[in-house]
């Protein structure tokens, strides 16, 4: 298993207009992304926190431009981890760089 090194302190993209609620939710999928490159994590966990986020960010262009940013800010890509976590049909999943 490679090793994944992050900056220290990833700003995760956030938008104003977010409820605490919607942030939390946001927060966490993007953790969840971060595990996923960076160690392991359960697939109906991650997919349970990408369903939360779909429903916090319904617009596809809003999902891509936050994926966008959080790949400036992280080098990590939501599609590509998104990707990965439906076609794969493991219990546990990580992704390679």
């Amino acid at each position: 298993m490679k090793i994944v090194v992050l900056p220290r302190n990833i700003s995760y993209p956030l938008r104003d207009e977010w409820s605490t609620e919607d942030i939390i939710k946001a927060t966490e999928f993007y953790f969840a992304v971060e595990q996923l490159y960076t160690s392991k994590i359960e697939r109906s966990v991650f997919l349970d926190k990408y369903a939360d986020f779909i429903e916090t960010v319904p617009m596809k262009m809003t999902q891509k431009q936050l994926d966008r940013e959080f790949y400036q800010l992280s080098g990590l890509s939501i599609y590509h981890a998104v990707q990965f976590a439906q076609k794969n049909k493991k219990r546990y999943l990580h992704l390679e760089i």
